[in-house]
């Protein structure tokens, strides 16, 4: 069994320089943008939401199923702190991080397509690429995140482009004694 790196390694070989070069001014881009953490998890909630329903909508739960397995393995090699939220979200700011990341991803599979590239290697590379970033944060704030997505996608009147907001600033109340389970977000990993 390879591991992760190495399944991405092989990938990123079969893609070609081109590709790759692609993926790089992608984070770049991305990265220039000099989003606050708060943001940066808001633009990818809202790509791997957008990338979900408009490249992967027949595979979706097994897409974003890669996309938790595989931040999280880098997240647990990685061992982020938890996000600081010391500054208000701006959602034109979120707006534009989601633009570069999606426009990015649409590019590298037109690219990908292209060149004729395998089915398999273009879907390495495209998780590559979420799951990198996403990858950056500790496990409670992904978990968070894909459970933002997975509550867009479940809502008919989502659609791609949209902003889907990750609620990190109430993981920091108190939860009251007669609160109901069942509709609170998950708060941490045991």
């Amino acid at each position: 069994m390879t591991t992760l790196a190495e399944t991405i390694s092989t990938a990123l070989r079969a893609v070609g320089s081109a590709t790759e070069d692609r993926l790089r001014d992608i984070m770049a881009d991305f990265e220039a943008l000099n989003l606050t953490e708060e943001e940066r998890i808001a633009a990818l909630a809202s790509t791997v939401a957008a990338t979900a329903c408009t490249h992967h909508n027949r595979h979706r739960p097994i897409y974003l199923d890669a996309v938790r397995t595989w931040a999280l393995e880098i997240a647990g090699e990685l061992k982020p702190s938890p996000p600081r939220l010391r500054f208000p979200v701006d959602a034109e700011r979120i707006a534009d991080g989601a633009e570069v990341l999606t426009s990015g991803i649409d590019t590298l599979i037109e690219i990908m397509t292209s060149l004729s590239i395998r089915t398999q290697d273009r879907l390495v590379t495209e998780l590559a690429l979420v799951s990198r970033l996403l990858g950056q944060n500790d496990a409670n704030t992904i978990l968070r995140a894909l459970a933002a997505v997975d509550r867009a996608l479940a809502d008919r009147d989502f659609r791609p482009g949209a902003l889907v907001m990750v609620p990190l600033r109430d993981a920091q109340h108190l939860i009251a004694r007669d609160a109901d389970l069942e509709y609170l977000e998950p708060r941490g990993c045991a």
